[in-house]
């Protein structure tokens, strides 16, 4: 879309059987982008990376899905095969691109990642690994576009090295353990225009903030260049290519936010917040932002998906032009809020509450309990919410607390849910019910437990652990059992995890024996005294179909009353509208009918 004069949109790359994932500009004048078949099942050949000019010409593709790009016995193509992705755009005016290539095992766990260079146009590709550590996760490039500092996984292990310039050797600068950790742990995640790499730590503190790592005395500054108090700050910097001057901070504490230390930044990010409706979170959005002319705008609330604006510095203009969702009027949106609650053993977990439109903060209703996935990482924020919303659009006050175990409010949180699967973890929900009880936020009598994944194993658990406190519960591909999650060989989850990661955040298959007997739902799933939706999808590779399909069996002479619904065309979560429909269609039912009368 041309914006001086602004103009119609031009498609510049589109497809009838595939999926555009992702777009950057690569120049200002060529784009790369991610493309791949909608569904659960990548076919042959149906995902790629992609090259091609802001007008449609130069169009190239740079990696497919195929196994191998041997045209012709005598002719090898320059596309590359299957197992490599894009990381990045060089953002140095050239038409280069950084590609990695993933080393699998013979039994498929990931064991390396490589680093090369690849000319959009000529398709010339150069590798940038060579003398790199064994079992490279994550590559960190400096401003030069030059390999400086790598992540690597290994036997429990994560360390850390730098590139020496001076002796062009790669020097380990820490190595701690990879899910047990102590002391000074960081992410290294960019290295400004000045050579500091900037990462995400914690130095003496419960929760993460940004810092910069001096990487000859191996330390993190003392002080940190962002935090947060009770939150980590786990966003994304913002530099300008062209200067690489550090700008600032994008993350999100209850919201989104961005804190600018550029101080004209500063001024437009005032500027645009005071123009735009009370309450949204406005997060501008630019390339070379220190020269720039035109700013993208995203703004978000509670109750508004996203809408874009272009503001044009030069005519000092600001202009709607896209939304995410056109369809939604805001006003009929819930309301969204955020809580700090206390739990029966004192721990304090953040809760955020969704409540219709138009509902008194003071009724109390017919209730949702929405446990999010993971569970090890961040659940929700304010910002506006597809399930929440829904389930709110229906009349239900929706809950979500961000248990123990949950990622984003500082390491106790975290290490709080450590081993508490189906125990204080579960504990958490039940008491977020009754704190939205005692608020009369909701009805006792009248709530259902749903989750996702984890989420589902919680819902299945409630359904066990709190006898009373829902009147169903509702899984989408979740555990059954956690001695599956170990023992099926063919899920995606990674064999450092299964073997290391699990014993520390879950438990020791020996050990904790008794303990993985009493908290997984397939062994107690004759106490479930409530309706039960399961849902799952055929292709799941992270919690393969065979948890849903045992626990049905087992639900079914136990004489549970459960409702089970299989998406053979879907993976770990819905790609394809058919079946999410489908599926929020039975949900939607499903809590009418348990929670009767409904809303």
């Amino acid at each position: 879309m041309d914006l001086d004069p602004v103009g119609q949109i031009r498609v510049v790359a589109d497809y009838t059987d595939a999926d555009v994932k992702s777009a950057a500009w690569v120049s200002d004048d060529r784009l790369v982008y991610e493309a791949a078949d909608p569904g659960a099942r990548i076919r042959q050949g149906g995902y790629g990376v992609f090259a091609v000019n802001h007008d449609g010409s130069g169009y190239n593709q740079l990696v497919s899905a195929r196994d191998t790009t041997q045209d012709h016995a005598l002719v090898k193509s320059r596309t590359l095969p299957r197992d490599w992705y894009l990381h990045s755009p060089s953002h140095n005016g050239s038409n280069d691109v950084f590609l990695e290539h993933h080393v699998w095992s013979s039994v498929g766990e990931l064991t390396n990642v490589q680093l090369a260079r690849m000319d959009s146009v000529t398709m010339k590709l150069t590798n940038l690994s060579q003398g790199a550590p064994d079992g490279v996760r994550e590559w960190v490039l400096d401003q030069q576009a030059q390999p400086r500092v790598v992540t690597a996984q290994k036997n429990g292990k994560t360390s850390i090295h730098w590139r020496n310039l001076k002796t062009d050797q790669w020097e380990q600068v820490v190595e701690y353990d990879s899910y047990d950790s102590k002391g000074e742990v960081f992410e290294p995640e960019i290295i400004d225009g000045s050579g500091q790499l900037l990462v995400s730590g914690g130095v003496n503190t419960d929760t993460r903030g940004k810092y910069r790592f001096d990487l000859v005395t191996h330390r993190l500054d003392p002080e940190p260049l962002l935090s947060v108090k009770g939150f980590d700050v786990d966003g994304s910097w913002q530099t300008d290519p062209r200067s690489g001057h550090l700008l600032g901070v994008h993350f999100k504490a209850d919201r989104p936010i961005s804190v600018w230390f550029e101080p004209a930044m500063q001024r437009l990010q005032k500027g645009l917040d005071a123009a735009l409706p009370a309450g949204r979170s406005n997060r501008i959005l630019c390339g070379e932002c220190e020269s720039t002319r035109f700013f993208v705008v995203h703004s978000t609330s509670d109750r508004q998906p996203g809408e874009y604006f272009l503001f044009d510095s030069k005519k000092n203009s600001l202009e709607k032009f896209a939304s995410d969702r056109p369809w939604i009027d805001e006003s009929t949106q819930g309301t969204r809020s955020f809580h700090r609650v206390k739990m029966r053993d004192g721990l304090v977990i953040p809760v955020y509450v969704t409540s219709p439109a138009g509902a008194s903060a003071t009724e109390p209703l017919p209730a949702v309990m929405l446990v999010h996935g993971g569970p090890w990482v961040r659940g929700a924020d304010v910002s506006w919410d597809a399930e929440a919303q829904y389930l709110a659009s229906r009349g239900y006050r929706v809950i979500q607390p961000e248990f123990r175990g949950s990622q984003g409010y500082g390491g106790k949180l975290v290490r709080a849910g450590w081993k508490q699967w189906g125990l204080a973890m579960q504990d958490d929900l039940v008491d977020s019910v009754r704190w939205a009880a005692a608020q009369k936020l909701v009805d006792p009598a009248r709530v259902c437990i749903y989750g996702s994944s984890y989420g589902g194993y919680a819902a299945l658990m409630g359904g066990i652990a709190s006898p009373g406190v829902y009147q169903c519960a509702a899984s989408f591909a979740g555990v059954t059992d956690i001695d599956l999650m170990r023992d099926i060989t063919w899920s995606d989850m990674s064999d450092d995890y299964r073997k290391y990661g699990m014993s520390v955040r879950v438990g020791d298959p020996v050990k904790d024996a008794a303990q993985f007997a009493a908290t997984s739902p397939l062994k107690r799933v004759a106490e479930i005294k409530i309706p039960v939706l399961l849902a799952h999808g055929s292709q799941d590779r992270r919690v393969p179909i065979e948890h849903a399909r045992k626990f049905v069996s087992a639900a079914r002479d136990a004489g549970v009353d459960i409702e089970m619904v299989d998406y053979f065309d879907e993976g770990h979560g819905f790609y394809l509208p058919k079946n999410e429909t489908d599926f929020y269609g039975r949900l939607e039912r499903f809590l009418a009918k348990s929670l009767k009368p409904a809303p």
